[in-house]
């Protein structure tokens, strides 16, 4: 009876052991991630946030509030005496027919309008490129969606940018996720979409939106601001028109009665 017993707990040991090893952290397709590393290479750490699935934050109708996925003191920890840091979103989706991939681009002029974007990207990803791009991504220490993490393994740095070499990211692409933001910065970056289901040739990458990570008040936030956001002259158009309706509603009213 008690070698059955031992046999048992140890069967349940194992079993509970490879439960553990599979809830480890671990890239998922087509979530967004933004990593952050030191601008002078120094550090021992790199920042990771997983931000949730694309299709969670892309394709909102209003501004996506993140603030509470990012962490300043996770932030500082990496920047430490450095005077910036370099950070990007990207992900995707690896797959022998139809793969896509995300990225982010430095945004200029500020918030501008939402529906243009503020950054050009004019490569056109094979379904190869896709491939080969979120393939390294695979080699990322991921945290779960919505939290983040200080990565000792610094797989950010090793497999995003910013070496373009063979095996990162920057290097099957071509094309750097990452812009620099110091501490008390505001940075804005543009996030692009590439889907290729074609036998041959490349596709051009589609605008989807931008990201706003402000650091320069005492409350850090960052959103995402998505193309269909309406623009704030179309806001004000629609303010009035509800206005005139509203008035138009009451004359009727008084009318009637």
């Amino acid at each position: 009876m008690k070698k059955l017993t031992t046999a048992a707990l140890l069967i349940g040991g194992a079993i509970l052991a490879s439960q553990s090893v599979l809830a480890q952290p671990t890239f998922v397709a087509n979530d967004l991630y933004f990593g952050f590393e030191n601008q002078a290479g120094g550090a021992t750490e790199d920042y990771i946030i997983n931000l949730g699935a694309a299709s969670g934050i892309v394709g909102a109708s209003s501004t996506v509030d993140l603030s509470t996925d990012f962490s300043l003191a996770n932030f500082d920890a990496v920047l430490g005496t450095s005077a910036s840091m370099f950070g990007g979103v990207v992900g995707g989706l690896q797959n022998t027919f139809s793969p896509d991939l995300y990225i982010t681009q430095l945004r200029s002029g500020g918030p501008g309008i939402p529906s243009m974007p503020g950054s050009t990207l004019s490569v056109n990803p094979t379904r190869s490129t896709d491939n080969s791009a979120v393939a390294t991504l695979g080699n990322l220490n991921a945290p779960v969606a919505g939290t983040g993490f200080l990565d000792a393994s610094l797989t950010w740095q090793n497999y995003v940018e910013p070496t373009f070499k063979a095996g990162t990211f920057y290097g099957a692409l071509g094309v750097n996720p990452d812009s620099s933001i110091g501490d008390g910065g505001v940075l804005y970056e543009d996030l692009w979409y590439n889907a290729n289901s074609q036998l041959s040739g490349g596709s051009p990458m589609q605008y989807l939106g931008y990201f706003t990570l402000d650091l320069s008040g005492s409350n850090p936030s960052l959103t995402f601001t998505p193309t269909a956001v309406p623009e704030p002259t179309a806001l004000s158009l629609l303010g009035g028109a509800g206005l005139l309706l509203l008035s138009l509603r009451r004359r009727l009213n008084r009318n009637n009665a």
